[in-house]
């Protein structure tokens, strides 16, 4: 892990985190990166969207209200391949973000996935740094091929798609870049170049992956490496824990907060009739669970993927190394092209097998399963699991921020 190198001096004195409710994953690692801080002795302001006020308070924090974009909302257009902020949505953010701002006075702002923060911070002339993903950084080395969840991809095929996939991918990231660049110009502001360099900051970036999983070369110096931000809810064990059978197979479901409900039925069912003890969790997203199915609306995954062979799941980032850490092996169905990208690093690492995403057949799903859960596949995630634990180990010797303590160890 690299190590920021800075006098006492450049410590800042209180940082204002900012996790977008567009997505849980973006809340929890902004949750887990906030802890961090505090451990290091900063001042910590913690902020996101009404979707995940409760959930922030449950975790012990007092967090401040900050404008999102509801969740259902960011995924319905995501999966439409459509812009998640017109100019209105990219303006209301950046007055929200300037609000909070004002309020708070931070010396240093941090955000996850808070893509407004490339127009707000510049405007109130506060530094901010981007928690991010290897593969959202223009330094990602791994070649990537065209979504399939992606519209565009869907209506051209894959033979087409691949053909002028350099072309389509950089149309794209300037696309999704336009109504920022329109806000900004309206600012007096320059424009980006595209998407990434929205969602990536020009003052410092918190990669938080294991390098072998999205590798990227030639960064430059503010990117850094800092680990993945493991989390899940603090909630008790199931009551039915206890009686899951240890001599029968036993695969873990769950699709997070962005999987497909209509497939969630299908997969237990599928699972359930061929024999598994099938363990799942709901999230509240979803009542028709099938007899026989041990179900939880929300429990701690760690407990649930520790009586499990295998895992079905997205293939969000935070659930392949949440099972990583525990060593089981992962089958993904992927929504939409971010996971998509996740499956195919796990596929490539031998950490599991990916179904094609809407047109799986119920013997492309049980084929996976016993696919990824012979001795081969358990070695390999074992040796993951104990380079997952070094990987986190480091980062956690190593300040996120340098030098000076702070009396205040308690968020605002």
């Amino acid at each position: 892990m690299q190590t920021a190198q800075s006098s006492d001096s450049d410590s800042p004195r209180h940082v204002l985190v900012i996790g977008d409710s567009m997505s849980l994953a973006h809340v929890a690692r902004a949750m887990v990166l906030t802890r961090r801080l505090l451990e290091e002795g900063h001042r910590v302001t913690f902020a996101t969207g009404a979707p995940h006020q409760n959930l922030a308070k449950q975790e012990g924090f007092d967090p401040l209200l900050v404008h999102c974009v509801p969740p259902e909302q960011a995924l319905a257009a995501i999966r439409r391949g459509s812009h998640i902020f017109d100019l209105k949505t990219v303006g209301e953010y950046v007055e929200s973000d300037l609000s909070l701002i004002s309020k708070v006075q931070p010396d240093l702002i941090i955000g996850d996935m808070r893509m407004s923060l490339n127009v707000s911070a510049e405007l109130a002339g506060v530094p901010y740094w981007s928690i991010v993903s290897g593969y959202m950084t223009p330094w990602y080395s791994v070649e990537e091929h065209p979504p399939e969840t992606f519209p565009i991809v869907r209506l051209l095929g894959q033979r087409i798609s691949r053909a002028i996939f350099p072309t389509l991918k950089r149309m794209t990231l300037k696309q999704f870049a336009k109504h920022f660049n329109r806000y900004r110009r309206h600012q007096g502001l320059r424009p980006v170049r595209n998407v990434l360099d929205v969602i990536c900051s020009p003052h410092g970036n918190l990669i938080a992956d294991m390098p072998e999983y999205a590798p990227c070369t030639n960064l430059p110096g503010h990117f850094r490496y800092v680990g993945p931000l493991l989390w899940e809810p603090q909630l008790p064990e199931p009551d039915w824990l206890a009686n899951v059978k240890p001599d029968q197979p036993t695969v873990y479901v769950t699709l997070g907060s962005t999987g497909d409900e209509r497939s969630a039925t299908r997969v237990l069912t599928v699972l359930r009739d061929q024999g598994y003890q099938v363990l799942t969790t709901t999230g509240g997203r979803f009542t028709d669970v099938p007899a026989g199915v041990l179900a939880a609306e929300y429990a701690p995954g760690s407990c649930l993927l520790a009586k499990s062979q295998a895992v079905v799941c997205h293939g969000g980032s935070l659930t392949v190394y949440q099972a990583v850490s525990q060593g089981v092996p992962i089958v993904g169905i992927p929504t939409f092209h971010d996971q998509e990208t996740n499956m195919d690093r796990v596929t490539s690492l031998g950490w599991g097998a990916e179904i094609p995403p809407g047109r799986w057949r119920s013997q492309d799903l049980l084929r996976a399963v016993e696919r990824v859960m012979d001795d081969e596949v358990a070695a390999t995630m074992q040796a993951a699991k104990a380079r997952l634990a070094a990987c986190i180990a480091e980062s956690a010797a190593n300040r996120l921020l340098p030098g000076r303590q702070s009396d205040n160890t308690t968020s605002d």
